[in-house]
């Protein structure tokens, strides 16, 4: 009687070893079609990712050697991959599902940990980096290049504005706050004025879900302008500006709502089917106005001139990409990463503000140009000219300096 339970063991090892090398060779087929494919569709973006220097020295320390460039080709490679992979959203849809039908609250996308708030928001753990070393470099810029002129922090905080947001039992897993605390008071402790957004938030009377994307880790425009009418009344009380912070009032805007149109980074992971896009709002003057804005974007130089919803809207990122009702861009509509904006409002009073800008702030030097005559908006983080040579062009009467968490916490950014 064992003969047969022997041949029934046996067939069951070799049914299990069919099996196995079935799915190992449908598996590395996969992988072998969708790298070809990836291959294909993108070589010019991978071919650019080992080549330009552009895209190698974010990878190369100050002095390297031929070691440290092929380190740099490598590293570049790998995150250009990542970028081209295969039908890359999909799998990210499937990878986020699969977690969350194991009944998960907080999913893995790569590097990050996600967590849905308890209002419904998607949010990224933050682990802790200690901030105080880059804060001492922008009092060190303080008291160096911009010494004399008068100068304004802002810190701009990610969606944690309010106790009870995170999940019970999630709260020791983010430290967004400990190092926000950290880095404004070794600034307050340099002299530094410094204007913490969650302050100002959560004390304008709006509600968060109107401030605060659901599927991105930006502000949402309604932020921005009330963060920029702040600015205008900080910068009065430190200079005398002669800045009307009343035009920003939101009676005096038209409105116009794009409804669902918005899928930021953190939607992406999880897709369309489990949590909506943001809706995104345009806001213009009902007062006459006639904006000039000057823009560098990467190599693309371009000059407009008329009222201000003509001037400075880009109108292409609130169209829904091909195939969808809504697209990835749509935030940058007021700007993002330009590497400079210059804005020139005759009609404004004489006053010229240099905003070292980020992507959160970047809105903001936008509605400020309808408060002043000069309004010049920097990306240090692009090839642009130092500091000083912006200084000893535009003699700015104030220098806002705008950074999210995600900017302090960069530390291969240099401030200076």
């Amino acid at each position: 009687m064992s003969e047969p339970k022997a041949e029934t063991k046996t067939a069951s090892k070799k049914m299990t070893r069919i099996t196995a090398t079935i799915l190992t060779v449908a598996f590395l087929g996969f992988v072998f079609v969708a790298f070809g494919a990836m291959v294909t569709q993108n070589w010019q973006g991978l071919n650019d990712a080992v080549r330009r220097m552009t895209e190698l020295e974010k990878y190369l320390p100050e002095k390297w050697g031929q070691l440290d460039l092929l380190q740099a080709r490598i590293l570049s490679f790998q995150s250009a991959i990542s970028g081209f992979m295969w039908h890359k959203d999909e799998l990210g849809y499937v990878n986020s599902g699969f977690q969350y039908a194991l009944g998960k609250r907080m999913i893995n996308t790569g590097s990050q940990n996600m967590v849905t708030l308890t209002d419904g928001h998607l949010y990224d753990l933050c682990d802790y980096k200690p901030l105080e070393g880059n804060a001492r470099d922008i009092v060190a810029l303080r008291d160096s290049t911009l010494a004399g002129i008068p100068f304004l922090f802002v810190y701009e905080h990610p969606t944690l504005y309010r106790d009870g947001m995170l999940p019970a039992g999630y709260e020791a897993l983010d430290h967004s706050a400990q190092m926000a605390d950290e880095a404004i008071a070794a600034l307050r402790e340099g002299g530094v004025e410094v204007m913490d957004s969650r302050e100002v938030l959560n004390g304008c009377g709006l509600p968060l879900d109107e401030l605060l994307m659901v599927t991105d880790q930006h502000w949402s425009t309604l932020a921005a302008i009330t963060m920029a009418r702040a600015i205008a009344e900080k910068l009065s009380d430190m200079t005398g500006a002669p800045l009307d912070p009343a035009l920003l009032d939101l009676e005096n805007f038209n409105t116009l709502r794009h409804e669902k149109l918005f899928m930021g980074k953190y939607g992406q992971r999880v897709g369309p089917g489990r949590v909506d896009p943001d809706d995104i709002v345009e806001y213009w003057p009902k007062y006459d106005t006639e904006i000039t804005r000057d823009t560098l974007r990467v190599t693309t130089h371009e000059t407009v001139t008329g009222p201000f919803r003509e001037a400075v809207t880009r109108f292409d990122r609130l169209e829904p990409d091909p195939g969808r009702t809504w697209n990835t861009l749509a935030y940058t509509y007021y700007g993002q990463v330009e590497t400079y904006n210059n804005f020139h409002n005759e009609a404004a009073p004489a006053y010229t503000i240099l905003l070292l800008k980020d992507s959160y702030s970047a809105p903001i030097g936008t509605f400020l140009s309808l408060l002043a005559r000069d309004v010049i908006t920097v990306d240090l983080r692009r090839d642009v000219d130092p500091l000083e040579t912006w200084i000893e062009k535009y003699h700015p009467d104030a220098v806002v300096m705008a950074y999210s968490l995600q900017m302090l916490r960069d530390d291969d950014y240099a401030f200076n």
